[in-house]
């Protein structure tokens, strides 16, 4: 659908001349910023003000620990928003450090390791915000990190000036409580702590935070889009059915994250049990975990599988996507999609997997759960599809097709049959020449955000960076994502409408692979991926 002339005038006129004006701002002063807890400096670069680690919540070690968020306490002066916050404690990892993504998710910038750089903290509950200029109702664009319900942190936001710019939007990266300190669930071992999902809270209270403040940023707060990738879309997708979170976003991106149960009171107990006994703790002593340091607390969760989402009856009084969409998000258009090869890049150890024939492939599919009886009429229909992937190709797009992209589907498909909002699906099937020599990761899990960021390390992706930062935008300011360039109708269940990202082969495809899609409907691998 073609956006509306006042978003291309407004586009127009920010890339013609706004530029210069916000140039000359930054000559004259830092951009400062008077909130409701007290005032914030930040700094412009390439004609976007950026404000790093504004607190939006109190404390959260000590008596705050494993309790729903505060309030931020107020502060006298003008704070400093120049340093990047902290993120949550969780040990060693920094994405932008990576030999094999790094550079890629940095679009090529030589200074990604340097500015990536991140404390952690419990004391973490703080966000970034990247504005074109503080005046204005520009659409905002809440970014809720990956890395699962474990890890990651805001921190690729402070490469996003491209879309600020571009896009003419608010742009907004939020830290919040990670694994054992945001997700272990100790409601069914305590009544002082019956509201589980702090880490989901810390969301809540941050999109609290932007409702109060966005407006003094140039945002509108009626206006609000979340998307996020991976354990983001996962986030979202929990965040969906909180009853807290109902009016604090209009619209809501799932990129790779479409999560559509979360864990029961007595699975996410059954896991703060074992935790416990990590600790050399029994049931009774969850007091406890107030006085032990956060390093001991999270060392002892290493190999634990469990932290996330959970229906405590709470802050998630239902099971989330299962057996139909929350009801508290109905009213809210989505984005949902997956790229082509999601596995790839956490498949880099197993050599085999990279050079199979025909016979392995038949063999790691049989292995992979599908019955024998089913392979070989399933493996004809991708080689009828897809006659010139090879056996590795095939066996990454049956491991998505049965992973991420049906969870996708399955998302959609919920969200229309509540028939209140519209959804667009969509997949990424551009192949990044990433890799360990021979072992190529093609379109990767998360291959899109970094472009989607108009973050394009090589050339040949930026025509797809366009297009999808283009299309985000278009979401954010409109609630579809459909371009001029690029049209884009919304899903329905008897066209199953899907847009193919593929740079200069881009553009919407009904039903792809519909036979293998029906073929795995009753195959799920039973994760995201």
């Amino acid at each position: 659908m073609m956006l509306p002339f006042d978003f291309i005038s407004r586009r127009a006129l920010l890339l013609a001349g706004g530029a210069c004006r916000l140039s000359a701002l930054a000559a004259e002063k830092p951009p400062i910023v008077d909130t409701a807890y007290g005032r914030v400096r930040g700094a412009t670069a390439r004609g976007v003000h950026m404000f790093r680690g504004i607190p939006y919540g109190g404390p959260t070690e000590g008596a705050g620990r494993f309790l729903p968020p505060a309030k931020p306490t107020p502060w006298t002066g003008v704070r400093d928003a120049t340093v990047t916050g902290p993120r949550c404690v969780q040990g060693e990892g920094n994405i932008f450090a990576n030999p094999i993504i790094g550079e890629y998710f940095a679009g090529g910038r030589p200074d990604r390791v340097e500015l990536s750089r991140q404390t952690d903290s419990e004391n973490c509950l703080g966000l970034n915000v990247l504005t074109p200029a503080l005046h204005g109702k520009r659409p905002v664009m809440v970014y809720i990190h990956g890395g699962g319900f474990t890890g990651g942190s805001n921190v690729l936001t402070l490469f996003g000036d491209g879309l600020v710019r571009e896009q003419d939007v608010v742009l907004v990266g939020v830290n919040h409580r990670l694994n054992v300190f945001g997700y272990a669930y100790l409601g069914g071992l305590s009544g002082k702590y019956a509201i589980g999902n702090v880490g989901q809270l810390d969301l809540v209270a941050a999109l609290g935070w932007v409702r109060e403040n966005i407006g003094r940023f140039g945002g509108d707060p009626a206006n609000v889009t979340v998307f996020g990738e991976s354990g983001g879309g996962a986030k979202i997708s929990a965040l969906m059915a909180m009853p807290a979170g109902r009016g604090l976003f209009h619209k809501a991106s799932v990129q790779s994250g479409s999560a559509l149960r979360a864990a029961t009171a007595d699975e996410a107990t059954e896991t703060a049990r074992k935790w416990l006994g990590n600790l050399g703790l029994g049931a009774s002593q969850v007091d406890e975990l107030a006085r032990m340091p956060a390093d001991r607390l999270f060392a002892a969760s290493r190999g634990l599988a469990g932290f996330g989402a959970v229906v405590d009856g709470h802050s998630i009084p239902a099971q989330t996507w299962d057996p139909k969409a929350p009801g508290v998000s109905a009213g809210v258009p989505m984005l949902i999609g997956n790229s082509k090869d999601e596995s790839t890049l956490f498949s880099l150890r197993d050599e085999e997997l990279f050079r199979l024939d025909a016979a392995g492939l038949r063999a790691r599919v049989v292995r992979a759960g599908i019955p024998e009886a089913e392979v070989d009429a399933l493996l004809a229909l991708y080689h009828r599809d897809h006659p010139a992937e090879s056996p590795t190709d095939l066996y990454f797009r049956i491991s998505t097709d049965r992973g991420a992209r049906r969870n996708a589907v399955r998302q959609a498909e919920l969200k229309i049959e509540q028939g209140r909002a519209p959804v667009w699906l969509w997949c990424c099937q551009w192949n990044t020449p990433l890799g360990e020599g021979a072992k190529k990761i093609k379109a990767f899990h998360t291959s899109d955000l970094p472009l989607t960021m108009r973050l394009a390390m090589f050339p040949e992706s930026e025509q797809l960076s366009r297009q999808l930062s283009r299309a985000w935008g278009a979401f954010a300011w409109t609630g579809r994502p459909g371009t001029k360039s690029l049209p884009w109708p919304a899903y329905t269940l008897a066209r199953r409408e899907t847009m193919i990202f593929d740079g200069a082969h881009s553009g919407v495809v009904n039903d792809p692979d519909r036979d293998e899609r029906i073929a795995l409907r009753d195959r799920p691998s039973g994760g995201l991926l």
